[in-house]
């Protein structure tokens, strides 16, 4: 074989032997990049799951805090009506002792 022949073969088999180490890296770093992307997905997603089940808990208390602000109303209602009642008792017997008062002489 001529020289010019085995200077081409070895120019393939040196452009052959880059090119696989190149793409070899490309892979490499493609592969470490889709760790690192899969990883910190991860990360993220069981922050937002976390984030989810709090907010999912505070829901849930406040439903039952409003559950007791409305019992709690309720019964400030029947509160206010019985002192309604008990003020109205109240002017009655305020307006009788005052009838009373008024008909007993002053000095």
């Amino acid at each position: 074989m001529s020289p010019a022949a085995w200077i081409a073969l070895a120019f393939l088999l040196v452009a052959l032997a880059g090119s696989v180490a190149f793409a070899a890296l490309r892979g490499l770093r493609v592969w470490r990049s889709f760790r690192a992307f899969s990883t910190t997905t991860g990360a993220a997603l069981d922050s937002v799951m976390r984030t989810a089940s709090a907010a999912e808990e505070h829901a849930a208390s406040l439903a039952a805090g409003a559950e007791r602000l409305a019992r709690a109303n309720e019964h400030l209602q029947s509160s206010l009506a019985e002192l309604g009642l008990l003020r109205d008792a109240a002017g009655e017997a305020r307006a009788s002792v005052a009838r009373l008062r008024g008909a007993v002489p002053r000095k």
